[in-house]
């Protein structure tokens, strides 16, 4: 993977990567196809399509429309801070998490939704069934009642031989 110097990237449309809409990262790696990011400490790799390059850190707030019925926000450049977007059309603001003051980015436009959408993250394995979950114990129910040695009296009676032997 090569890198410039330093790059940021935000997502452009919501998904479910555990990054937050409008909030910038910085780029550990990139390859034509894929971008990782830094979030929270760890590695994450995202489609190089889903985000927004930049070789400059944000200076100013960022604008975000979430999808659906939520109301939009702005997200702060320093220490990415949710805040409501002001009521009027102001051109600067202060953050009230750090205190700092930075333009609010007006003119960015929407992220555009792509024709596809997000496809489901195939990654994971799926979920098991209840009677799948259940299945390993009833086997071991089964070992246990198969083998009466393995008892909790029986179990309690070797352990306790075991502990007279060592302390002769």
């Amino acid at each position: 993977m090569q890198v410039r110097l330093s790059q940021w990237a935000r997502l452009l449309t919501p998904g479910r990567l555990g990054l937050r809409a409008g909030a910038w990262y910085s780029v550990v790696g990139r390859t034509p196809k894929e971008v990782q990011l830094t979030v929270r400490g760890r590695t994450v790799t995202v489609s190089r399509a889903l985000v927004e390059l930049r070789d400059t850190p944000p200076s100013e707030w960022t604008v975000v429309h979430p999808l659906g019925d939520r109301e939009s926000y702005i997200v702060c450049p320093a220490c990415r801070h949710r805040a409501q977007l002001p009521e009027r059309h102001v051109d600067t603001t202060r953050c009230p998490r750090c205190n700092a003051a930075f333009a609010i980015a007006w003119g960015s436009p929407r992220a555009p939704v792509p024709a596809e959408g997000l496809k489901p993250d195939r990654r994971t394995s799926r979920r098991r069934t209840r009677s799948e979950r259940r299945g390993g114990h009833d086997r071991r129910r089964a070992a246990r009642a198969a083998n009466p040695s393995r008892r909790n009296g029986e179990r309690r009676a070797v352990l306790e031989r075991r502990r007279r032997a060592a302390g002769r």
